[in-house]
């Protein structure tokens, strides 16, 4: 039997940039609202524009573009970290009704060509430290005109940014440019993580992206007034949560380049809307954990007691009460203590992540979504039960088809994938429903839980379905030594485990032991952190039933690290991959 859940009503003042039609429409309203507010800055504010300066050099962004030839419909790719000039190209382009899409940094050669052909790309901005990837990938394409470097002098053939910038006509009309843009025109693609094949590009129009604000704003506090930027524009949740974010009420967006300085970005801007993965957030939690062991021991052990106390309001559904003045000094050092509503999603987490926040007064909230279809599920503030994603947003609805897959109707849908014909209708059907390729359960009260991704569900020998998500959300959060764990047991008679170390949690594991060594594959191999890793899939076997439960595991001498042969970019397992690289490992853990 199918379950579903219909949508609620759309609300906003018609004149309020987060109902305008398009992105660029947005941005014009926004400029001219609030032209002094802060609009775009640098780490420790060495660079700044106010909505007013930033709208000035959109325009001459986009007259230089328009002079290299760049207008509706071309593709314009970039390959940066994040710094100003992602957001101000970004915003140039959709101005001039163009789609700028971003490449992972980290790709290969070959995986930034195939993104540049699939695209027919025109122009491509990068910076020094990519260029020779970028040229390599970019000979002899025949769409490829320019490449553009942001940094540094300009080799031959190569163009200066501020080279393309001052190329622009004076005369450029920038105002006819953005108004013959339409909701229904692309602003962006973006490529998925490519588990099982080629990436596809997700194809998003302005209305997917303004019906998510509009979505988001109905149901939650974003009137926010600083957000970072940090997760890279190639990926949903950095365009949506920081470069779209942004719009509604002018937030001041402060640009992290590098995801090792976000402790230093996050305490810079003491944010009060944030949208992460689940490792950063782990990271955190690791950190305060940290300062509360460095505590003297009254202070660790009434730190604690309240966080508790906020755990088990948490898993009762209670909203958060605001931070206790003993957890607020490392917050504030965390750069936490202003967060207002903060989310977690783009991989699965165990409920004890979120419950540990909100214990210390950061509203967590759990939310589901892909790059197919944006963030559409989402627990509230006041609305909220541990373990599951939430409700749906407004103006989305939620189906669970017979075989248990979750399907999402909703104009923030992307409008197919770029090229795939046969995959977009077999992703976005005749009725308008996407196939979130997702397994889910929804509730009496509506929340919906996440069980697995629908190919990864493991059938034992004897038959058994299982979810390795859950038997991996069981396991992780036991120990902050494991940083990352594949399940294995597809087709055979019990489960096992491929277990990682988190190389933070051992360095601090190593330290409080007195252990000689921080090295990882060192560490691997000590009996004092086998022991404990031993511990926590005891414990973590606890909360599964018999058949799920790991019977055997081993400990890699190794680190899984994002866009690797382990993991997609989104920090998301590569079951295939890891299952052929580790088949020995693998035969091993069965071999008696």
């Amino acid at each position: 039997m199918e379950q579903a859940i219909r949508p609620a009503d759309e609300t906003g003042a018609n004149d309020e940039p987060v109902q305008a039609p398009t992105v660029c429409a947005a941005f014009q309203r926004l400029a001219a609202r609030h032209p002094d507010k802060l609009a775009l800055r640098t780490l420790g504010r060495e660079r700044t524009w106010t909505w007013a300066e930033l709208n000035g050099e959109v325009r001459e962004v986009a007259a230089g573009l328009a002079a290299a030839g760049i207008g509706h419909g071309d593709t314009v790719a970039m390959m940066l970290p994040n710094v100003p000039e992602c957001h101000l190209v970004d915003l140039a382009a959709v101005h001039l009704g163009a789609v700028p899409f971003a490449i992972y940094n980290s790709s290969s050669v070959e995986q930034v060509r195939y993104q540049l052909e699939d695209a027919a790309t025109t122009i491509i901005i990068t910076q020094q430290s990519y260029l020779e990837k970028v040229l390599a990938a970019g000979a002899d394409l025949d769409a490829l005109r320019t490449v553009v470097v942001v940094d540094g002098p300009a080799p031959e053939g190569v163009t200066a940014f501020a080279d393309l910038v001052q190329a622009g006509e004076p005369g450029f009309d920038f105002e006819s440019a953005w108004r013959t843009v339409g909701e229904e025109d692309l602003v962006t693609l973006i490529y998925t993580s490519g588990t099982t094949g080629p990436p596809k590009g997700a194809l998003w129009a302005h209305r997917s992206v303004m019906t998510q604000l509009r979505a988001l704003g109905a149901a939650m506090p974003l009137a926010s007034e600083s957000i970072v930027s940090f997760l890279p524009m190639a990926h949903a949740g950095g365009r949506i949560a920081a470069h779209y974010m942004a719009l509604p009420h002018g937030a001041t967006i402060t640009c992290c380049p590098d995801l090792n300085d976000l402790p230093h970005a996050l305490a810079d801007a003491r944010p009060d809307a944030m949208f992460t993965v689940p490792r950063v957030w782990e990271k955190l939690r690791a950190g305060i954990e940290a300062m509360l062991a460095a505590a003297d021991e009254e202070t660790r052990a009434e730190g604690r007691a309240i966080i508790a106390s906020g755990e088990a309001r948490a898993r009762a559904g209670e909203a958060p009460e605001p931070p206790a003045p003993l957890l607020l000094p490392i917050l504030r050092r965390l750069g936490l203590d202003r967060l207002r509503v903060a989310f977690i999603g783009g991989a699965p987490s165990a409920p004890a992540l979120s419950e540990f926040f909100r214990g210390c007064g950061v509203p967590l909230l759990e939310a589901y979504g892909s790059t197919e279809c944006g963030l559409n599920v989402f627990n509230r503030i006041d609305d909220f039960r541990g373990g599951t994603v939430g409700k749906p947003l407004p103006g989305v609805e939620l189906r669970i088809a017979a075989d248990g897959e979750i399907l999402v109707r909703a104009r923030l849908n992307m409008v197919g994938y770029r090229n795939r014909p046969e995959q977009s209708a077999e992703t976005l059907d005749a009725d308008g429903w996407l196939h979130t390729g997702d397994i889910g359960e929804v509730d009496a009260d509506g929340f919906l839980s996440v069980v697995d991704r629908k190919k990864d569900i493991i059938i034992s020998a004897a038959g058994k379905n299982m979810s390795p998500v859950n038997i991996e959300a069981a396991i992780k959060p036991e120990s902050a030594l494991i940083g990352q764990m594949a399940t294995i047991g597809d087709g055979r008679r019990f489960i096992t485990a491929l277990v990682v170390l988190d190389p933070d949690g051992a360095a601090a594991f190593a330290t409080q032991h007195g252990l000689e060594t921080t090295d990882i594959a060192a560490l691997a191999r000590h009996p004092e952190v086998l022991a404990e890793v031993d511990a926590a899939v005891k414990r973590g076997n606890e909360r599964l039933s018999r058949v799920e439960q790991v019977k055997k595991h081993m400990v890699l001498a190794t680190s899984w690290l994002p866009d690797s042969e382990e993991m997609t970019p989104t920090m998301k397992l590569k079951r295939r991959a890891i299952a052929a690289k580790y088949r020995d490992e693998i035969e091993q853990l069965y071999a008696d």
